[in-house]
């Protein structure tokens, strides 16, 4: 079964009696991952995430102040502003452009030499299972509540720099395409479509994980970290797969109990899709997981409300350079032909 690439163009009416800090206090405790560590986990779910709206794209620029006004006259919807390398942590200018909309998926990864009961934390039958955590981090918005802060985009790039051939694939620097030579599916310069994603599913890879309760102000939120990290050490291996390994697709029917497990993040993010409209997904959500009444929701949340909300830092600024503002328009800045 592969992966399905698209085009890019039970909650009643009863108030909640759950002790969400406390969960969260038992999860932060049952994970045992208050300092980060590198941790052995597996690829439990894929989860497509419909046609999500883009950052601007961003790259270092090292030009001169009228080289940078030439190209914006040139290319009027590119833009500079002040930015700091990620690495380095040095200020330094970046050159900016509007990205269309991309079709994205999150990753639920499972670690099975942790198991946390969340069931029985919420007076359920009790069910222990692998810890989950879901990449991308998460991110407050007041009219949605929590969504996927990172998405991961499928968009394609030719791995031809000459561009003398043409090798569709996800970018070599795109986490997806970093797992697949870590299981080996492919050496680093090998091409890896969207489509193949699922082959994903069950593989085991070593991630930066981090569960605990993070100080802002008065008040303590709960707090998640996740990044892949790299391929299983030599000799080291995982327990047996506690969880049956799930996509979740857009346009196909999926499992009810697989819909049922995804995280509240994830369903806000997926209802923000461009493409969510008249979707199957759409269908089995008002079905499995319909929306709470607001009044519920304000006074009992979810066990997402308290996570960590994304810092937004101020930019050193680059002595001596004006930040040129953005253009209105949106232009497409893509390959004409890429094949979808």
């Amino acid at each position: 079964m592969a992966f399905k690439v698209v085009n890019t163009p039970n909650s009643g009416n009863s108030e909640s009696t759950v002790d969400f800090d406390a969960i969260n206090r038992y999860r932060v405790e049952a994970a045992g991952l208050q300092e980060r560590e590198t941790v052995p986990g597996y690829v439990a779910a894929i989860v497509d995430l419909g046609i999500q709206k883009q950052p601007d794209a961003e790259v270092e620029f090292t030009g001169t102040e009228e080289e940078e006004e030439a190209i914006m006259a040139e290319m009027p919807d590119t833009y500079f502003k002040d930015g700091v390398n990620q690495d380095t942590k040095q200020p330094v200018r970046l050159k900016c452009w509007p990205q269309k909309p991309q079709q994205c998926v999150v990753l639920a990864i499972d670690f099975p030499d942790i198991i946390v009961d969340m069931a029985q934390a919420y007076g359920e039958e009790s069910k222990p299972l692998p810890l989950r955590l879901y990449t991308g981090g998460q991110f407050y918005i007041p009219t949605q509540g929590m969504i996927v802060a990172r998405p991961t985009p499928l968009r394609v790039v030719n791995l031809d720099k000459s561009r003398k051939t043409k090798k569709w694939s996800l970018a070599q620097n795109n986490m997806l395409h970093k797992m697949a030579v870590a299981a080996k599916l492919i050496k680093p310069d090998e091409v890896f479509l969207p489509q193949r994603i699922d082959e994903l599913l069950g593989k085991a890879f070593q991630f930066d994980a981090q569960v605990y309760m993070k100080q802002s102000g008065q008040k303590e939120y709960f707090t998640e970290y996740l990044k892949f990290s790299a391929a299983l050490g030599r000799g080291q291996n995982v327990a047996d797969l506690e969880t049956v390994p799930t996509l979740v697709e857009f346009d196909e029917e999926n499992s009810d109990a697989a819909v049922k497990e995804l995280r509240q993040h994830v369903i806000n993010t997926i209802k923000q899709a461009e493409n969510f409209k008249g979707s199957a997904i759409q269908k089995q959500l008002e079905k499995l997981r319909p929306s709470k009444p607001a009044k519920q929701d304000e006074e009992a949340g979810d066990d997402d409300r308290d996570e960590e909300q994304e810092e937004v830092k101020p930019t050193p600024k680059v002595a001596g350079r004006k930040s040129a503002s953005k253009s209105e328009s949106v232009k497409e800045t893509f390959d004409a032909d890429v094949p979808w």
